[in-house]
């Protein structure tokens, strides 16, 4: 029993020799923790600070961006002994309410090397005071006080198992030494770009690159950089940051990158020190030059608003939901001059309102959020669904699977297809909601000015460019020669209308697509399930009327599957290819075959070396663009005259929202999509061609190239 005890008394003392430090806040567990348990005299051991981090909360890194500070640690050693510098992990960015952030969420081990005294007798001593700063929607400032008694021998001897595997996990978060030269250059505006010669790499193998300043001052931080990856290497645009003095003679920071690899994706991090190189002046890609022309007074926008509405009845959108309102006007033939008259208003009111209601849209958005563009709710796969819901309703109804009137006078379905004054403007409402994928003539500048202007011009001009979308239809209602010449009430007028619904059909095949690009292969369960329902219920609303039991029970069983159709939306602003998009690795129906995505480095990159630069700016819901790229742009005529011309082919995909396309659009004074921007070798502007091209257009601007070539 005697000696139990003195080996238990033995160990008892022992432990202070590897126990760890432990200090407990509201938001932050610290440890201070030493991967031996026995020094040597004179032989550099390492310490730990563990931060184990509050849920949703973070703490800083060395650089903690545009607010916060950095953990800071003090050492009270005995004399002759030193601890260097914090090894930093690899950081995470926190984009908070516009404010970029670099820190740790989670947990963080902040590694120091201490040196102990070469003639060092008996147990290390070691404390250190701490504090750091932890966040979420509010700050909060925290410290500690640690300690750590640490015997000493002849040999050092390891910590127990669990605290070198701590140490192992740390030591794989720290940055490892860039194996690449690096340089980086300023441009005549202060902003710098950073090469880094990494020669070799495949641009479609890497993705999420990202560089960490390590100091506050000579660069922003950025929420969002446009690195782009070349056989040369890696660039980087950059930002000048606050600081007052000059660019520093090496710009050093951690550069973050996820390799695609045979063994699967991997996130590495590489510490890079940057030497200035006086002769690297980047280039600026001049985009003001693109605008041609004056800029647009308020009288020549209406004019331009007016004319775009008008030819926007041609587009591909809009020209169902035309046809549809044209056989329900032919129907009105041989009627009263009131009725047409009526029936033109109503649908120009439907129109015009529906115009009004998107000014006031766009005027809060931008008041409240910032920058706005034309067919921006495209970009949520909500409206995506509603609408794919919208245009399958409209269809069941032309294919009279339902009427409007009776039973169904309360459900709201089918409002389009209404006779009279309602349905008139309904479909205006439905051919405005339908337009807005796509751009005409015209309507690009005068949206670009629009939306850059105070309210009142903002909602003028859109309602000028409704009124245009419903001239042909009240100018058709309001003369009588004009109706002489439509065909007169028939048979006919139903099969027609049976026949309108295909294309509606179509549409809401068109959106499900469109939605699939925006949420991944879920899209089409949530998007053809909620279809489904919305059939069970027309059908369970066709069984019979009355005030009986099984009505009323029928009534909620149909109200309950609408309900659940809806609830899909729910699901979906989350979704797999939207977060995707968010991360950069957008995964979008757009075709980017013969393409290299578009990023504003690699378009001033292409520019500044003189190379002819031809710019795509898409969206999966754009039926212009989809239209221009098989009829102009992925002819065999026009891929082999890009391939001869040696023109650089980028292509934005705008499908999701991307901030870098919104500022170009913005730059050139557009407001949407498509957008093609041409440079010519040397140029520096780009050339904006216009938004319907054709084969024979895009043949044109190349045969300039290689004629010069020549």
């Amino acid at each position: 029993m005697l000696r139990f005890l003195a080996l238990l008394l033995a160990a008892l003392i022992a432990v202070p020799a590897f126990a760890q430090s432990v200090v407990q806040t509201d938001n932050v567990r610290a440890e201070l923790v030493s991967d031996v348990a026995t020094v040597k005299p004179g032989e550099p051991f390492w310490v730990g600070l563990h931060q184990t981090i509050r849920p949703k909360w973070h703490t800083y890194w060395k650089n903690p961006g545009e607010s916060g500070l950095p953990t800071e640690i003090t050492w009270t050693l005995p004399a002759g002994a030193k601890a260097d510098a914090i090894v930093w992990p690899t950081p995470a960015l926190f984009d908070i309410g516009g404010i970029t952030n670099y820190g740790f969420k989670d947990e963080a081990m902040l590694l120091v090397r201490i040196t102990p005294p070469a003639d060092l007798t008996g147990p290390l001593k070691i404390a250190a005071e701490a504090n750091w700063l932890v966040c979420e929607d509010v700050c909060i400032p925290e410290e500690g006080k640690f300690e750590l008694t640490l015997a000493s021998g002849a040999a050092a001897t390891p910590a127990p198992p669990a605290v070198r595997t701590l140490f192992e996990a740390a030591r794989r978060r720290v940055p490892m030494e860039s194996p690449w030269p690096a340089r980086y250059g300023v441009a005549k505006s202060g902003d710098p770009t950073l090469i880094i010669e990494a020669k070799g790499l495949k641009a479609d193998t890497i993705r999420d690159v990202y560089f960490f300043p390590a100091e506050w001052g000579a660069v922003a931080t950025m929420a969002k950089q446009t690195a782009s990856v070349t056989a040369e290497g890696i660039r980087i645009p950059l930002r000048k940051g606050e600081a007052k003095t000059a660019m520093p003679e090496r710009l050093a920071g951690t550069l973050v990158l996820t390799e695609k690899t045979a063994d699967g994706t991997v996130k590495q991090a590489f510490d890079v020190s940057a030497k200035l190189d006086p002769a690297f002046v980047p280039a600026p890609v001049s985009l003001a030059g693109a605008a041609s022309g004056e800029p647009l007074s308020l009288v020549q926008a209406l004019l331009f608003a007016l004319l775009g509405g008008l030819i926007l009845n041609l587009m591909p959108c809009v020209f169902p939901v035309l046809a549809m309102k044209a056989a329900a006007f032919a129907r009105l033939a041989g009627q009263g001059q009131s009725e047409m008259r009526r029936d033109g208003l109503a649908y120009t009111a439907g129109v015009l309102a529906s115009f009004a209601a998107m000014a006031a849209i766009v005027v809060s958005i931008r008041a409240s959020v910032g920058d706005v563009a034309w067919g921006f709710q495209f970009q949520s796969p909500v409206f995506s669904l509603l609408i794919a819901y919208l245009f399958f309703t409209v269809g069941l109804n032309l294919s009279g699977v339902f009427d409007v009137g009776g039973r169904l006078a309360g459900v709201g379905q089918g409002l389009v297809a209404r006779g009279g004054t309602t349905g008139a403007f309904f479909t205006g409402v439905l051919a405005v909601i339908v337009a807005t994928p796509c751009t005409a003539p015209f309507m690009a500048a005068a949206l670009g000015f629009a939306l850059s202007q105070p309210a009142p011009a903002t909602v003028a001009v859109l309602l000028a460019m409704g009124l245009g979308l419903a001239l042909p239809y009240l100018a058709l209602s309001f003369t009588p020669a004009l109706q002489r010449l439509m065909p007169r009430p028939g048979a006919w007028m139903d099969r027609l209308r049976q026949f309108l619904a295909f294309p509606m059909y179509a549409s809401a095949v068109w959106m499900i697509w469109v939605l699939t690009q925006q949420t991944g292969s879920d899209g089409v369960l949530y998007a053809l399930g909620g279809m489904i329902l919305i059939a069970f219920a027309v059908w369970l609303l066709r069984l019979g009327g009355g005030a009986s039991l099984g009505t009323w029970l029928r009534r909620g069983l149909a109200a309950a599957a609408v309900l659940l159709a809806f609830a899909a939306t729910l699901k979906l602003e989350d979704g797999p290819a939207t977060a995707a998009s968010a991360s950069g690795g957008q995964t979008s129906g757009v075709n980017f075959e013969g393409w290299e995505r578009f990023s504003r480095a690699r378009m001033a990159e292409a520019v500044a070396a003189g190379q002819p630069v031809f710019v795509d700016f898409t969206a999966a819901w754009c039926i212009t663009c989809l239209v221009n790229e098989r009829v102009a742009l992925e002819t065999p005529a026009t891929k082999k005259a890009f391939e001869q011309a040696g023109v650089v082919k980028l292509k934005g995909d705008w499908t999701n929202r991307d901030d870098e396309i919104t500022g170009v659009l913005k730059e050139v004074g557009r407001a949407g999509v498509p957008l093609y921007l041409f440079w010519a070798p040397g140029a520096a502007a780009p050339k904006i061609l216009p938004q319907v091209l054709t084969e024979a257009m895009i043949l044109s601007e190349l045969s300039s190239i290689q004629q010069t070539k020549r």
